[in-house]
Formats: structure tokens, C-alpha cells, sequence
């Protein structure tokens, strides 16, 4: 069920709670996570060209050259590309007379948010997805793009780490390969977590660049306005 207008103030209130949350969260949470829905839904075609990200509005595909005062290196965007698929085809988002059949999302941040937002359950009619960052390569974006399911991703957390919209966040397909990513990176990120989906999901919503507007756009109490998430990896 979607949050209310009351519920998601109360949440904005809180954010400034799960940053820390997340930056202070213990070494052991690796592996499945419990309690989530049976659907596992397959991931449906990537649409790189032209398509948004259904939470911030961003690019799912690296823009080429420079996009809004910066050039970002190839393959930035899609490293941290995810997914909802849908069992049964949806209304589109600001366009109610046609119909989805997945969401897309150029950070797994976003992901968490849009169905933290909108009440999604994985599991239920719904399947989350998320790139193997470890079997992925930049120099081939979207050709080395594997998606995984969400809940049995192992999410790496890097207090420096640079990613789209900001939010220190990338998914390996198994613990020993975010434990690789992590000794290979660890004087470059500073302080380092793993976690599981459920934690993400307990800690939802999940900090990034524009948080507050972009939900509160999405609960509906900005109206017709729109903040199209100018966020980036600092």
C-alpha cells in the first residue's frame, strides 16, 4: 500500500537519522534475505536510449560528452542500473493511459525509494533487480549489464564511493565478490559496510542527492512541480 501524505512527512523527519544508519551498520549482514515475497518475475529489456529513471528522472544510459556541466566517465551511470518488473502490465508513471511493463532506475537508491514510496513489495507482483558490479565493465556499459535479483544481492556500502545521484551503493552477486570490490577499494572509500536487501529496505528511505523533493514530489505534496534530480557522484 502507498504511504500517505502523513507517513511520509513523518519520514522526512527522519532522515537525517538514516545516513548515519547506514555509514555505522556492522560487517555481518552478507547473504539472502529473509521475509520476501515468491514471485520472481524475469527482468524485461533494457530500453538504454532515452528512458528516465522512474524515481529521480535522470538517465539510465551515461550521457555522452557534457550533461549539465559535467562529463562523466563511460559507463558511470549503468554500473548501478535497476529494475522493478511488474507480473501484470501498470500504469506508467505521469501518464495513466498507457502501460508498463517494468521500471527502470539509474541507481539502486532510487529503486528503494520509488518502492518505499509507492508501497511495492518485492515478491509480491513484482520482481527488484539490480546490476553484478562485479561482473560488470565499463568499457562495455551496457553489454556487461547482468541483472540479479535484489534480495540476493550482497550491497556494498563506501562512505567515498562515487555513484550516480550519490548514494555509496553498488550490488555483487555474492559475498566473496563485494568482500574483492572492498579490499581492492578500501583506502580509496574510507569507511566500508555490507548489507543485505532487507536491511535496505528496513532503512528506507535511503539517502541520496534530492531526497527530500523527490519524495515528497512523488507523495504528491509538491503538486505539478518537479525536481529532476541533478544528483551525481562527488
Amino acid at each position: 500500500m502507498a504511504k500517505t501524505r502523513r507517513e511520509v512527512l513523518a519520514a522526512l523527519g527522519g532522515l537525517a537519522l538514516a545516513a548515519p544508519a547506514l555509514a555505522h551498520m556492522g560487517h555481518g549482514q552478507m547473504g539472502m534475505s529473509p521475509g520476501m515475497g515468491k514471485d520472481l518475475i524475469p527482468p524485461k529489456p533494457i530500453p538504454w536510449e532515452g528512458t528516465t529513471c522512474a524515481f529521480c528522472e535522470m538517465p539510465i544510459k551515461t550521457p555522452e560528452g557534457e550533461w549539465r556541466g559535467r562529463t562523466f566517465a563511460k559507463g558511470f551511470f549503468e554500473q548501478t542500473y535497476s529494475q522493478i518488473a511488474f507480473k501484470e502490465p501498470r500504469p506508467a508513471p505521469h501518464n495513466p493511459k498507457a502501460t508498463v511493463e517494468a521500471l527502470h532506475f539509474e541507481s539502486i537508491a532510487c529503486m528503494v525509494n520509488y518502492a518505499w514510496v509507492h508501497g511495492l513489495k518485492d515478491g509480491e507482483g513484482a520482481t527488484l533487480y539490480v546490476t553484478d558490479r562485479g561482473s560488470y565493465d565499463p568499457q562495455n556499459p551496457q553489454g556487461s549489464v547482468r541483472l540479479i535479483p535484489a534480495r540476493r544481492a550482497t550491497y556494498y556500502f563506501g562512505e567515498r564511493l562515487m555513484v550516480v545521484m550519490n548514494a555509496k551503493l553498488l550490488a555483487f552477486d555474492s559475498p566473496d565478490k563485494a568482500r574483492a570490490f572492498a579490499e581492492a577499494h578500501k583506502a580509496q572509500h574510507g569507511r566500508q559496510n555490507f548489507f543485505t536487501f532487507q536491511t535496505l529496505l528496513d532503512l528506507a528511505p535511503l539517502p541520496e542527492m534530492n531526497l527530500v523533493a523527490l519524495l515528497a514530489r512523488h507523495a504528491g505534496l509538491l503538486g505539478g512541480e518537479k525536481d529532476h534530480g541533478h544528483g551525481h557522484g562527488h
